[in-house]
């Protein structure tokens, strides 16, 4: 007798419990609720930014800009009078001559050891977000 009652309580357990796993006591459903209509953050990357002339000049202007290009990677300073001092990583130093167009620098550089002819004055787009710029395939970042 006493295994068949020990067997009926077991049974009798196993019914009550099976009702209960159905049942999600540990989560909210309102905050289900809530998630699905709260609106969704936008994960879309965010395009880098064409720049004015004058946002390119105060950015620029006073600082020296370390960049990393296809061939090259070096230092820039850009000073406020539209001159440049360029540093390139193994070669040697030149000066050069800088203006800003909307969404565009535009640079030349002078003769130098590594670049006998110099190099007439071309323009690049000028593109990024704070504190990654890009000029043409060039990254841009302040050195100082």
């Amino acid at each position: 007798m006493k295994m068949i009652s020990r067997t009926l309580i077991i049974i009798a357990a196993a019914a009550s419990l099976s009702g209960c796993a159905s049942m999600n006591v540990f989560k909210d459903s309102s905050a289900d609720q809530q998630a699905s209509l709260a609106p969704q953050p936008d994960l879309t990357p965010v395009a880098p930014t064409a720049f004015t002339a004058a946002q390119i000049r105060t950015l620029l202007t006073g600082k020296s800009w370390r960049w990393t290009g296809p061939q090259n990677k070096g230092v820039t300073l850009y000073a406020s009078d539209g001159t440049s001092l360029v540093e390139v990583t193994g070669k040697g130093t030149t000066g050069g001559k800088w203006m800003a167009k909307d969404g565009q620098l535009c640079e030349s550089f002078s003769p130098a050891k590594f670049i006998p002819q110099g190099v007439p004055m071309t323009c690049q787009p000028f593109t990024g977000t704070p504190g990654n710029y890009h000029v043409g395939q060039a990254s841009f970042n302040v050195a100082s």
